[in-house]
């Protein structure tokens, strides 16, 4: 695998980083428009860490490893991702202002993960010749 390759991937997660650590504010603006859709706050866990995988799935899928590695680090990519999401909730639960620790974010950020090792293992492994009987 090529350094260059992850090159997204860190970016996106120094992002997410930033992000997730951000303070929160009781006083939230009412009229903002994505507060009118139900369960927001999920649906961006899920592609926070969907994408965050993908990202981290890429320079396995650019690289000439075989079907079998490439599973594996996509499986290790994924469950890291859940575990780092699960560990930034105990950060914005002790360490960030007006932030707290939700299960439901975890499931969201477990769900996005998934979804991206799902869309790995169709679309990132080699297709492999049929063997003639």
């Amino acid at each position: 695998m090529k350094i260059i390759h992850f090159i997204p991937a860190f970016i996106f997660f120094i992002i997410s980083v930033i992000l997730l650590c951000l303070p929160g504010t009781k006083n939230f603006p009412a009229a903002w428009w994505f507060q009118k859709i139900p369960q927001f706050d999920k649906l961006v866990h899920i592609g926070l860490f969907g994408l965050l995988s993908l990202l981290f799935h890429w320079p396995a899928m650019k690289s000439n490893w075989n079907n079998g590695r490439r599973r594996i680090w996509f499986w290790v990519i994924s469950c890291s991702s859940v575990a780092y999401g699960t560990i930034m909730e105990f950060v914005q639960r002790e360490l960030i202002v007006n932030r707290s620790f939700e299960e439901a974010d975890i499931l969201a950020d477990s769900v996005g993960a998934f979804a991206a090792l799902a869309f790995s293992l169709t679309f990132f492994l080699q297709k492999q010749p049929a063997k003639a009987s």
